[in-house]
């Protein structure tokens, strides 16, 4: 059962649009960092191919999951909590690991790490949440 409906009015309409343009290229844009950051740890000897794989499936899944279930299922209630727990771990996971955190960079790439990494999933996941409450609401109203 999808949580949208004709009656949506434009606002809401123009939020969930923003929210899938920023989710979906988010999505493939941290899968390739990911994919990045793994094969360079796989190479300093960090983890084997196993793990490389087994992370790269945990990201596919966390990043395009939550973009997809948003966006193309119109699930925006459980896309939406996903991309903002997307964000938070995408933070955590950048300031951890076995390589030189992001608090220690220059601010600069520290800035530009996080508006691109962490920003459009906490903006996308809220505009999703925002959408779905309303959409809720509204439906609520004519019944």
């Amino acid at each position: 059962m999808s949580n949208t409906s004709s009656s949506d009015v434009w606002p809401v309409k123009l939020m969930r649009w923003v929210a899938r343009l920023l989710s979906i290229p988010w999505a493939l844009w941290t899968l390739f960092w990911t994919w990045f950051l793994v094969a360079n740890y796989q190479a300093e000897g960090y983890f084997g191919l196993a793990g490389s794989i087994i992370i790269m499936i945990i990201a596919v899944l966390m990043f395009m999951g939550a973009a997809i279930v948003a966006s193309v299922w119109k699930k925006e209630a459980l896309g939406g909590g996903v991309l903002l727990v997307d964000s938070v771990l995408v933070t955590i996971a950048g300031t951890l690991g076995p390589h030189e955190p992001m608090l220690t960079q220059e601010f600069w790439s520290t800035l530009l790490g996080f508006l691109t990494v962490v920003l459009p999933p906490l903006a996308a996941g809220v505009l999703f949440l925002v959408c779905h409450r309303r959409s809720r609401t509204s439906g609520q109203q004519q019944v």
